[in-house]
């Protein structure tokens, strides 16, 4: 007797419902394709690692650094500053009043230039203002994760910039610091030397340069906290690019190989058209009965006329 899932033919193939033609597996392919997200997001969440523990052995000893060399390039700044109060007692007398307000003018107009070129002191990550959106919408395409990844990973590039320089901002510190007690040691030299009195306006810009460098010479940070709360805003953006970029390569690398799931199903329809056909034929007929019962009880088999497929 057949029984009402399967049918046997003559060479012993099974045809109708027991085929699993109306077996949908989609969801194994779903799941292989969450899989290749999860991992790659895992991929470049260990890329990442290096990176940011570096920044952060970097922030973890930057307050005593920094710290220290606040102290030591006070030092030298104060040492500069009675040099030059020394040499502005030399010249005053030998620059006029007018020659002196000139001065005064050019050199702030000059430092104004300088900070306008060079760019802003003090806390800043140039045109990146650290805003990640890691929302991954239905609408998404490989396109359009791989265009916000990009965008993402040049914003964190440039974080990294800031970071890194800012890191070794306690030697550069220790570096202007020492150059201007150095070059106010040169100008008292040079004041003391009897051939160079024609060069007075020249000394007197000199004197007002190094004053206005001293000024200038933290950068904006008037504080060791306001330098730390710097370096942990570009750490912190860092990590949250890195964390974004991480969570969109993953709904990108899923979106891919959902794609490739897509193309290898229609290519097997393409070259296997004829199975295929046969398959949605199958699941179109209605389902086989191979017995129906008389009035008294007894199964008789159907006729052909009356069966399905």
């Amino acid at each position: 007797m057949m029984s009402t899932i399967e049918q046997t033919t003559s060479d012993g193939a099974h045809t109708g419902a027991g085929t699993g033609d109306d077996c949908d597996l989609d969801a194994i392919e779903h799941l292989a394709c969450s899989a290749r997200g999860i991992k790659k997001r895992a991929e470049v969440t260990d890329a990442s690692l290096p990176q940011l523990q570096e920044f952060k052995k970097k922030f973890d000893s930057a307050r005593t650094d920094y710290a220290t060399a606040r102290e030591t390039a006070k030092t030298d700044l104060a040492a500069a500053e009675e040099t030059l109060a020394t040499v502005a007692e030399h010249l005053r007398c030998r620059v006029t009043e007018e020659q002196r307000k000139r001065l005064k003018t050019a050199v702030r107009q000059v430092f104004d230039e300088i900070r306008k070129c060079v760019g802003g002191w003090g806390c800043s990550v140039g045109d990146c203002d650290c805003e990640f959106d890691d929302g991954v919408k239905e609408s998404d395409t490989v396109a359009t994760l791989a265009a916000r990844i990009a965008q993402y990973r040049e914003d964190v590039d440039k974080a990294a910039v800031f970071f890194r320089a800012l890191a070794d901002e306690q030697t550069e510190l220790l570096a202007r610091a020492a150059k201007i007690k150095a070059d106010a040691d040169m100008l008292l030299a040079d004041t003391a030397d009897p051939a160079a009195g024609k060069d007075v306006v020249v000394f007197w810009a000199r004197l007002l340069v190094l004053r206005k460098r001293a000024e200038n010479v933290w950068q904006g940070f008037d504080t060791v906290a306001s330098y730390m709360e710097c370096l942990c805003k570009l750490l912190l953006c860092v990590l949250k690019g890195w964390q974004t970029i991480a969570i969109l390569e993953g709904a990108r690398e899923e979106r891919i190989c959902k794609e490739e799931s897509r193309r290898a199903a229609c290519d097997r329809k393409r070259d296997e058209t004829v199975a295929e056909v046969m398959a949605a034929y199958s699941r179109l007929c209605p389902p086989e009965a191979t017995t129906e019962d008389d009035e008294d009880g007894v199964s008789e088999p159907m006729k052909p006329t009356e069966q399905g497929c």
